[in-house]
This record gives C-alpha cells, sequence and structure tokens, in this order.
C-alpha cells in the first residue's frame, strides 16, 4: 500500500468520527410521548360543562319575571366540544365516579366507531376497567397519569394519558400502532445509521491491523501511521458503541408504560387468530413494565415460530411473579425446545421497525429460554421488568369480611355430583363465581347488583374465559354496602336487570359445575331471584371455604386469608370478577392436597363437604 492509501485511509477514518462525534454530541433529547392537558384547560372545560349542562326547570312564583331562555347553554356546549375536537388524539372527557361518557371527540369517534361512544354510555364498552381504575387510585384532583390498555375487543394497544379534575376525567387515547413520533423515527434512523457503520468500521479497523502486520515503509514511518490508524479506529468503534447505547437507554424511556398482562394477552391473541393459533390465557394477570408495541412484536414473532417447531397450534398464556421480575410463559404439552434455536428466533426481525426480537427484548433486560413446566408442560419463558407503580396496592379502607353462611338445606340440592359423580377434579370444567348485592338479606329485600365468573378447565384458571356484568338493581344501594364493594348508584344506573343478566350468566355456566367461596351467601340470591327470572341453577357447587375447612380445620377461613397460606396473589381492585378469579386459583390449588387426602373425584368431595356440613364443625 502506497503512502498515499495510507494517508487517504488515515483521513477517511478521522473523518467518519468526527461524524459520529458530532452526530452524538448534537442529538436532542427525544420529545415526551405524553403531552397532558393542563389543569388550567381542563377546569376551564369543566366549568363550562356544568354551567352548560340541562337543569331541571324551576316554575317561577307568581308575577316573578321569567328567567332569560338559555340561549347561551348549547353554543357553550359546542364550544367545549369544539375544543376536544382540536385535539389531535382521541379525547373522552368522563364523568367520575360513574364513569359515564360526557364528551367525545372525533378522533374518538373514528377510533371506536360513533356508535360505541353514546353520550351517557359506560366507558366500559370501549376499553377495560382494571388498566382504568388503576390509573385513577390515589389520583388527585388535577393529577395526571399515563398508562398502556387495550381496547375492549383486543383490537389495539392503546397509549392513555389521564387528567383528573372536579368530578371528571379526561383520557386521551393514541393507537400504539399508529406512526411514530418524530422523536422515535429520528432515534430509529440513527439507530440503522449505527448498523449499517458497524461494517465498514471492522473492515477500516481489519485494514489498520493488516498495515500493521505487512508494513513495506520505513520503520518510523510505520510505527507513526500505524499508531495513528490503530488509535483512531478504536476511537470509531467506541463512539459507535457509546451512540448505540445512548440510543438504546433513550427508546424505552420514551415508549414503555406500566402494562396489564391481560391487555397484552388480548392483542395477542386477536394477532395470533391469523396465523391459525389459538392463546389461552391462564392464571391471575398481572402488572409489567415495557414498550407495549415492541413485546406485541416480540411474541409474535416468539409465538409463530414456538408453533413451527412444536407443531402445536394452542398455547397457554400465563402471567408469573418472580424476583424482581414478571415471566411471560407460553405453555404447551411437550418438550423444551434448544436453546440454539431460541438464539436463531432471537435474531429475526419483528414488525416494522427494523429491529430483531433480541434488540426489542434487550430494552427490557430480557433473555427468553425454554424449559420443562413440570409434568408434560413445557414453556417459552420471557422475564421482563416489573410495574413502576407496586404490583399490589393495599386498599387505605379494608374490606369487612362478609358474614359466613351455613345453609344446610340449601347446600343439600347442590351438593351432589349427578352424572359427574366419578369425574376427576383434576379433569372437570368449573365455573368460579361470586356476587355482590345491596346487603345481606335476600328475604328482606336486597338484591343482586354485580355477577362475576370464570372458568377453570383441567386445573388451570382460563382467565381469558371471564363474564361480569353490572345489574341494575331497583332500588338504592345503602351506604354500609357501598362501603364494603364500592359500587354506587351511579355506576349501576342504566344497567340492564337481573331478569336480562341472570340468563346472561346461566348460559356463560352451561352445564359445568359451580364453585364459590362462602357459596351459600351467593346461592340464597341466585334462588331468590328465580322466580323473577325463570333461572333454576342445579347443577352441583362446591364451597371452597369448605374444602379449605377440610384441609386446615381450625384456621381463618376468609377469602384473603385463605388465598394468602396458598400463595395466591391479591387483587388490586375487588369486585365479583376478581373475587371469583381468586376463588377459582384458590380451588385450582386445593386439587392436589385434595388428592392427596384421597377425594379425588367429585363425587367424593360433595360427600366430604356435605359431611363436613352435618356433623356442625360451624354453627
Amino acid at each position: 500500500m502506497t503512502e498515499r492509501k495510507r494517508v487517504t485511509l488515515l483521513i477517511g477514518a478521522t473523518a467518519l468520527s468526527v461524524l459520529l462525534v458530532g452526530l452524538a454530541s448534537r442529538m436532542p433529547a427525544p420529545a415526551p410521548l405524553v403531552a397532558g392537558i393542563g389543569v388550567i384547560p381542563l377546569a376551564l372545560l369543566l366549568m363550562l360543562w356544568r354551567r352548560c349542562a340541562p337543569q331541571q326547570q324551576v316554575a317561577p312564583p307568581p308575577h316573578a319575571e321569567a328567567p332569560p331562555p338559555p340561549t347561551r347553554r348549547e353554543p357553550a356546549r359546542a364550544w367545549v366540544a369544539g375544543a376536544l375536537a382540536e385535539l389531535p388524539d382521541a379525547a373522552i372527557l368522563c364523568e367520575w365516579p360513574s364513569h359515564r361518557i360526557a364528551c367525545a371527540n372525533t378522533a374518538a369517534a373514528a377510533l371506536f366507531g360513533r356508535s360505541a361512544l353514546p353520550m351517557g354510555g359506560d366507558i366500559a364498552m370501549i376499553l377495560p376497567m382494571e388498566p382504568l381504575l388503576r390509573a385513577l387510585e390515589g389520583l388527585e384532583a388535577g393529577g395526571h397519569t399515563a398508562f398502556t390498555c387495550a381496547s375492549a375487543d383486543g383490537a389495539a394497544l392503546l397509549r392513555a394519558r389521564l387528567r383528573l379534575h372536579d368530578g371528571f376525567y379526561l383520557l386521551t387515547l393514541t393507537p400504539e400502532d399508529a406512526e411514530p413520533t418524530r422523536a422515535l423515527r429520528e432515534l430509529s434512523l440513527r439507530r440503522a445509521s449505527v448498523r449499517d457503520l458497524r461494517r465498514p468500521l471492522a473492515n477500516l479497523r481489519a485494514a489498520a491491523e493488516t498495515i500493521a502486520l505487512y508494513p513495506d515503509m520505513t520503520p518510523r514511518e510505520r510505527a507513526a501511521f500505524d499508531e495513528v490508524i490503530t488509535e483512531e479506529s478504536a476511537a470509531l468503534s467506541r463512539a459507535v458503541e457509546r451512540l448505540e447505547a445512548d440510543i438504546a437507554t433513550q427508546i424505552p424511556s420514551a415508549a414503555s408504560t406500566d402494562l396489564y398482562s391481560q391487555d397484552l394477552f388480548n392483542c395477542l391473541a386477536r394477532r395470533l387468530t391469523a396465523h391459525r393459533i389459538r392463546l389461552n390465557m391462564v392464571g391471575i394477570p398481572l402488572w409489567l413494565h415495557g414498550d407495549s408495541r415492541g413485546l406485541l412484536d416480540a411474541l409474535t414473532v416468539l409465538a409463530r415460530h414456538l408453533a413451527q417447531a412444536t407443531g402445536h397450534s394452542e398455547f397457554d398464556f400465563e402471567a408469573l411473579l418472580a424476583d424482581r421480575r414478571v415471566y411471560v410463559d407460553l405453555a404447551w404439552n411437550g418438550t423444551a425446545v434448544p436453546a440454539a434455536m431460541v438464539e436463531v428466533w432471537l435474531d429475526l426481525p419483528a414488525g416494522d421497525g427494523g429491529d430483531s426480537v433480541r434488540e426489542l427484548l434487550d430494552r427490557h433486560q430480557s433473555e427468553p429460554w425454554s424449559q420443562s413446566g413440570g409434568g408434560p408442560l413445557s414453556v417459552l419463558r420471557i422475564p421482563l421488568p416489573p410495574p413502576h407503580r407496586p404490583q399490589f396496592s393495599p386498599s387505605d379502607r379494608p374490606r369487612p369480611p362478609r358474614p359466613e353462611v351455613h345453609d344446610l338445606d340449601l347446600m343439600q340440592r347442590h351438593l351432589h355430583a349427578g352424572g359427574l359423580t366419578n369425574e376427576k377434579l383434576s379433569d372437570l370444567t368449573f365455573v368460579a363465581f361470586d356476587c355482590e348485592t345491596t346487603g345481606l338479606r335476600p328475604d328482606q329485600g336486597d338484591r343482586l347488583i354485580q355477577v362475576g365468573a370464570v372458568r377453570i378447565g383441567q386445573g388451570r384458571v382460563l382467565s381469558g374465559e371471564s363474564f361480569e356484568r353490572l345489574i341494575d338493581p331497583g332500588i338504592p344501594i345503602p351506604a354500609q354496602s357501598m362501603a364494603y364493594h364500592g359500587i354506587s348508584n351511579d355506576m349501576v344506573k342504566g344497567k340492564p336487570p337481573l331478569a336480562v343478566v341472570l340468563p346472561q350468566f346461566a348460559a356463560f355456566a352451561g352445564a359445568s359445575a359451580l364453585a364459590g367461596h362462602n357459596v351459600a351467601f351467593d346461592l340464597k340470591f341466585l334462588h331468590a331471584a328465580q322466580g323473577e327470572t325463570g333461572i333454576a341453577l342445579r347443577q352441583p357447587v362446591l364451597d371452597t371455604m369448605i374444602l379449605a375447612a377440610l384441609l386446615d380445620p381450625g384456621y381463618d377461613l376468609s377469602l384473603e386469608a385463605v388465598a394468602g397460606r396458598l400463595g395466591v396473589p391479591p387483587l388490586p381492585h375487588r369486585s365479583a370478577l376478581s373475587d371469583a378469579l381468586v376463588t377459582a386459583e384458590i380451588l385450582a390449588r386445593l386439587i392436589a392436597p385434595l388428592e392427596a387426602r384421597g377425594i379425588r373425584t367429585l363425587g367424593q368431595a360433595c360427600q366430604a363437604s356435605l359431611d363436613w356440613l352435618t356433623q356442625g364443625h360451624r354453627s
């Protein structure tokens, strides 16, 4: 190589170094992706909304001047709607705590469909309630927060910003699959530039080393040029590594939020149906932290190749608590896949951003692996960061315990196995359910206001197969009952009556055996409703309170205490569905110890429960 070529090589190396260092120094901090609406503008909107809301007309006293007609009301309401319409993202104004939609802009109508956003309708028609309730929990007036959730139908993941003020909250929503923001586009472009420069930089360093090995210049010249070329190429490599590290840390901070595993499952399951892959959500949903779009892209690729490698088209999806991590497991019946195969999958492209599965998971400090899950099951395990907010937030006001109900006559009607006498508990399909009510005495007019249920199949809680309905009882809910379950009169106003909901619940349950905790309480209300609805539930019913008493006599039998002893994680918001989920997990975890005591079939469980009741263990 001639001296001219060596100098040209050195100049090129120096130019690249200057370019990269300059790029790193000029890189702007990414603009915030979450732009909240200020307290004053929201307060102004709410003031105008209230002042222009329809008011009850009161007849004026005789001879009094008639009040001026409310000519400004409709223009003012139109101004509020117009102000929301100016927001580029979907914006929905809701009453709190009833969650009724007060106003929505055209972007929201385009996102969900105008028919899905009736004024006065419930926000639960378009969004799952758990992420929303968690975001509102502990939020003070004027406060704001951001979170990620799925649409109610699982069609899209949504980036949500929420601000609470004076009996209302404002939600702004952006689809995660929308075009990335300018800041993210710039970061992705720079990241791609770094990847493109890696190869020529590696060649440059190799050329410099070759010159050092095969010099054709004087020793003095060789030493000087070799030193410069080697140092500059090493500096270029360090600059690229620093730049790539900076970009890698900026992307997750801009795109990551707390995410509910149920929402991640809903969107992933919907995506995979296009590839003829079925997902079953099992276990109790948990919170995690991450880039929802990146995780969805990475999990889609992993699930598709897992299906090809195993020959299976159905997998269980479960979130599990670990030490400072949350595991997302994809489980199947069969052997684990080799680590080398998982490594190949990690280098595959995912999504539209050009990133590999490995790069998307690296942002979450996640390295997946496959292992035996116990018994015939194997899992592909993806460890992910825990949520920034506490996984389980203890309530400021502990829920008072529900009185235990022991009704031998009532339970005798249901502690029979019928045609399922010899069916193993581990093979049966159960429906665990729970009810909330206006009070404790159906014989004195108290009524059902909520029913929640979830299916259990072969010892697994199928949390993706659930049922939850609020019911308008037609009577006021007493304050002492609201303190117990948190359901207000506004929340049930306009909901369907029991005559509509109970047939829906019966259809969901089908012929499956039922399960509940302190279930005689719930059965009293269901039997009291038979005359009104014509629905008579006659299938076998197991009480997890009694089953727990068979195994641990003398211990606290409340739902919380039994769950704690069995390691069932608590749910952050108490409702009929959350209690049904906890009950289902309790039953699933009781099956093995019951089998160890010789209680293996439904007939044996019913007889043991009936014996416990008739022997007067409880009065």
